[in-house]
């Protein structure tokens, strides 16, 4: 099966759609109330890829957003439960390191979960190394945050 990777605005259906299904089950992993809203802070992006399917249905994201002035930092990285182990966060992952490139950045910061290991291992295997939380996320103890240097 191929794939398109395409840019997409924070505002399209297929980000919102995408967005709502991973706050919903980033919500069964750890619990309701506790995971934020993802609506005000997607129009903070930097940029969004979308991966599609044969049938052009949206199956994938990641964003990027700017962090600080040589930081650049992952966000919303889903791949729906049908599509995944397909390499799809592999390639939407590629397409955010490229582009952060491209802005000059040179380095790439994200928070995933402890329940998560799928991410985790993920992110090892890109070359991303622990990195004490930061943010809203240093007093959570099922955070787990990472770095990767990229010029």
């Amino acid at each position: 099966m191929s794939y398109k990777i395409k840019k997409a605005s924070s505002a399209s259906p297929e980000v919102k759609s995408l967005s709502d299904e991973l706050h919903k089950d980033l919500e069964a992993i750890y619990g309701n109330g506790i995971i934020e809203d993802f609506l005000d802070e997607n129009e903070r992006m930097l940029i969004f890829y979308v991966a599609y399917d044969e049938k052009v249905n949206a199956i994938a994201c990641g964003a990027l957003k700017h962090f600080d002035d040589s930081t650049a930092e992952i966000k919303r990285m889903y791949v729906r439960p049908k599509f995944r182990g397909r390499s799809l966060s592999k390639l939407i992952l590629i397409q955010l390191e490229d582009y952060a490139k491209e802005l000059n950045y040179q380095r790439l910061v994200l928070e995933t979960g402890l329940k998560q290991p799928e991410a985790m291992n993920l992110y090892n295997k890109f070359g991303y190394k622990p990195l004490k939380c930061y943010g809203r996320h240093s007093t959570d103890p099922d955070s787990r945050c990472f770095e990767k240097i990229i010029q």
